[in-house]
């Protein structure tokens, strides 16, 4: 006989059931490791490919920062940008994801360091109708004297594409009142 045809078979009930009990503990277990590897694989591809994740948003930023003349003037030809100063390789990159109004949101901050300062840069993106619109970048510039560089700043843009229209023509003003 086979080895898979030498199989002891239950004879007791308690025995069948102690079998089906194993042999459903670790159905559950296959079951729970795929599930929880699949998420896991989801969750790195949707990161690697979003054009809206953190680090794509870091780049796309200092991209921006490294254009821009007056940052280069104040912070130096040579800026790196790295994330939290209190991480040992420095790649983790603080970001939050909020909604406003059924508006979601996205916050990334990171450090840019230059040859001549230092100072931490301020990105908030905004999901519109249209699509993930750059609401700021702003540096934050560290050490004395205290300033910042506005790279880029739509919110005049991007926070009144929501509001809805509204017809001002039935509206008397104090003016038209007293005539």
């Amino acid at each position: 006989k086979q080895w898979y045809q030498r199989r002891v078979r239950a004879v007791t009930l308690y025995q069948k059931t102690v079998a089906n009990t194993k042999t459903s503990i670790y159905a559950i277990a296959i079951v729970l490791g795929a599930v929880g590897f699949l998420s896991l694989m989801w969750s790195i591809v949707s990161e690697a490919f979003s054009s809206v994740s953190p680090s794509n948003v870091f780049k796309m930023a200092l991209k921006k920062i490294k254009n821009d003349a007056r940052a280069t003037a104040i912070l130096g030809d040579t800026i790196k940008g790295f994330g939290d100063t209190h991480s040992r390789t420095r790649k983790r990159l603080e970001h939050q994801v909020y909604e406003v109004a059924g508006t979601d949101y996205l916050r990334v901050n990171f450090h840019v360091e230059g040859n001549k300062r230092h100072g931490v840069v301020l990105v908030d993106l905004k999901n519109t109708k249209k699509g993930w619109k750059t609401r700021y970048i702003i540096v934050k510039l560290e050490g004395f004297p205290p300033g910042k560089i506005t790279i880029e700043d739509n919110r005049h843009e991007t926070d009144c594409e929501d509001l809805p229209e509204v017809d001002y023509s039935d509206i008397a003003f104090e003016e038209d009142q007293e005539k």
